[in-house]
């Protein structure tokens, strides 16, 4: 079996081929995939400008589409690779969704820096509040997320929201 590191950065590189292609798209530089039993179920980017929807973060996205594909509600025993840490609305959502481990990228500290909203609570803090058992990862293939922004940035045809 593949060390963790590995399959984290396997399945890291989906979601970045996600957030790459919503780049690509006009969209924000923001991606997820789940897996569940070491095999990707879905992976997609951010939809919040092509959807006109402010709740389309890749994250809700791919689990809506993980829901859909599984036929369930519950994504115990699935992990969600974000290239950004999930905001506290992504995060929330992952707790109801019972999904036991999140990997990300680049922190919410790095999107605020390219112009995004925020809200500046972290996975730690929130997993603390609530006294959840989510193991969370970051740091996993974080400057190829910060990559992505710059070249989100660097298209200029861009919204931060």
């Amino acid at each position: 079996m593949p060390s963790t590191q590995t399959t984290d950065e396997q399945f890291m590189a989906i979601a970045l081929d996600a957030c790459r292609r919503g780049v690509e798209a006009g969209q924000t530089p923001f991606g997820a995939c789940i897996v569940r039993d070491n095999q990707a179920v879905v992976a997609t980017h951010n939809r919040v400008w092509l959807d006109t929807d402010i709740t389309a973060h890749a994250e809700v996205c791919c689990l809506r589409d993980a829901c859909k594909t599984l036929n369930t509600i519950d994504l115990s025993g699935c992990t969600v690779y974000s290239t950004t840490e999930p905001c506290p609305m992504c995060f929330s959502a992952i707790h109801w969704a019972r999904v036991g481990r999140v990997v990300y990228g680049t922190s919410i500290a790095d999107a605020a820096a390219f112009g995004f909203n925020e809200l500046r609570v972290s996975n730690e803090k929130l997993k603390s509040l609530g006294s959840l058992s989510t193991e969370i990862v970051g740091g996993v293939m974080q400057q190829e997320s910060v990559a992505l922004f710059e070249r989100w940035r660097a298209r200029g045809d861009h919204h931060a929201y």
